[in-house]
């Protein structure tokens, strides 16, 4: 027969056992050399570690598409057609969102036609 163990429950147990229990729990203090030590340690961790190079996979995204589509989301972007042969890299961040979000409404507006064929 099943019954529940409430004589475990932590509301029997001496409240010091708790408070001492939530006491471990308190994070560690403010430049404790244990800390700063693990703190290091993972950044050179993280330095070491190698990172893939996305470079050539997004130069030939940007590359292998045609030259009218490139022109066509540069323009949607309010950015000049004519840069439609510049690497993907030499776009500025904001300049990336604009092709983004123009790429976005492109897609958008191509599925809406396609459904409606």
């Amino acid at each position: 027969m099943c019954c529940a163990r409430i004589k475990d429950h932590a509301s029997f147990r001496p409240a010091s056992l708790v408070l001492q229990e939530r006491a471990s729990w308190r994070p560690t203090p403010p430049g404790n050399s244990a800390a700063l030590a693990e703190i290091d340690k993972s950044k050179r961790l993280l330095q070491q570690r190698p990172r893939p190079n996305l470079q050539a996979g997004i130069a030939f995204s940007w590359a292998a598409t045609p030259r009218a589509i490139r022109r066509n989301i540069l323009s949607l972007a309010g950015l000049s057609p004519d840069r439609w042969e510049s690497p993907i890299h030499s776009f500025t961040d904001s300049e990336r969102i604009a092709m983004r979000a123009a790429a976005h409404r492109a897609i958008r507006a191509y599925e809406r036609l396609l459904n409606a064929i």
